[in-house]
Formats: structure tokens, C-alpha cells, sequence
């Protein structure tokens, strides 16, 4: 296999499409989707134009790959959460912690998910969908656990409990919430508990 400066062709066009969402990242979350441009990309990516199609077919297919990272790593740090033997109460407040420092650790992650990714296209609607869903799976299997009431559908409401979540938090990374970070994520397990009935003594106190 032939290699330039040590690197295959396949390991360089790998890097040039990590080097092209790098760049979306940045502009997508500085200047907003609506206001970047693909020419706009391969400049901040310092790349010539033909080496846009190599790895996208489009900006919306920049965004969707950017998606598909961030909810990755949002459901992998999630499952980790899922999966201790901690008690039901903490690992659902553990699950909504997760995903609200996520959006803190890197607030450019946080815009790009929470409100540029909204105004792309069809292939990044696709992802949202599919990181919304994998993540309502997780609170499914959290929601059968605490489970009191038989009137309640847990693959249904999980679904309502990632969204109310979502709506919460992109509410106060927009800075429209008066609440801490503690505090937003309290109000998360409190509507958690209120489906599941398992409110605990000290969450009364």
C-alpha cells in the first residue's frame, strides 16, 4: 500500500473529512448554520474544493456527521451511567447530569445540537431522530425499573421524558432558565420520578 509523508490515502482522506467537520463545528456554532457556506468550511479547513465531495455530498451532510459524534459520545457516557449497580434515583440524576455537562463541555457541541442542527436538512433531522431514540431507549430500561404504576407505557413516555429534557436544557443553555446547572438537573429527576412513582425520602426533603 503506498503512502505519502506515512500516511495511506485512505488515512489521509480520514483526516481531511475530520479536519472538514472540525472546521463545521466551529462555524456552525460561531456563525450559525444559516450563515456558513461550504466554500466557507474547506477555507477555515485550509482544503482545496475537490476535497469536499471525497467525504460529503453536502453541508447537511457535514451537520448530520457532527450530530452523529456528539450523540455517540452523549449515549456512550450515558450507558456507562445506566449500567452501575448505584440505586435507580442516582443513576437517572447521573443519566440527566451527563447529558447537560456534555452541552457545557464544549459549548460549541451544545449550540450545534441544541439549536443550529435544528434548522439543517433531512439527513441531520435523521440523526437528531436516531440519537433521540437511542437515548429514550435508555430511559426505557431506567423507567421499567421504578415502574409503579401499571397505566404507564414506558417506551412511550421515555420518549416524552428525553423531550422534556431537551426542551429544559435548551431553554437554559439559551439563557432563558434562572436555575443552575444543579438545579435544572433536580427539575429533570422530578419529572422522572413523577412517571415512575419512585420519589424517594430525601428527594421530599
Amino acid at each position: 500500500m503506498r503512502t505519502y509523508g506515512g500516511a495511506t490515502a485512505e488515512e489521509r482522506a480520514s483526516l481531511r473529512r475530520r479536519r472538514l467537520m472540525e472546521s463545521g463545528l466551529e462555524l456552525f456554532s460561531s456563525l450559525g448554520y444559516a450563515h456558513t457556506s461550504v466554500r466557507a468550511v474547506l477555507r477555515h479547513a485550509g482544503l482545496k474544493d475537490r476535497y469536499f465531495a471525497e467525504s460529503f455530498t453536502s453541508l447537511d451532510d457535514v451537520m448530520a456527521a457532527i450530530m452523529r459524534d456528539i450523540y455517540e459520545e452523549q449515549i456512550t457516557r450515558c450507558a456507562d451511567a445506566v449500567a452501575t449497580d448505584q440505586p435507580l434515583r442516582d443513576r437517572a440524576r447521573n443519566v440527566i447530569d451527563t447529558v447537560v455537562g456534555l452541552s457545557l463541555e464544549d459549548p460549541r457541541k451544545g449550540r450545534v445540537k441544541l439549536t443550529e442542527s435544528l434548522g439543517a436538512g433531512p439527513l441531520t433531522a435523521r440523526e437528531r431522530r436516531l440519537g433521540l431514540r437511542r437515548m429514550s431507549g435508555l430511559v426505557d430500561s431506567l423507567l421499567r425499573e421504578g415502574l409503579q404504576d401499571p397505566r404507564v407505557d414506558p417506551a412511550t413516555l421515555s420518549v416524552a421524558v428525553v423531550g422534556a429534557v431537551s426542551e429544559m436544557l435548551l431553554s437554559w443553555f439559551n439563557g432563558e432558565l434562572g436555575v443552575s446547572r444543579e438545579e435544572l438537573v433536580d427539575q429533570g429527576l422530578l419529572l422522572f420520578e413523577a412517571i415512575t412513582g419512585h420519589v424517594s425520602p430525601a428527594s421530599r426533603e
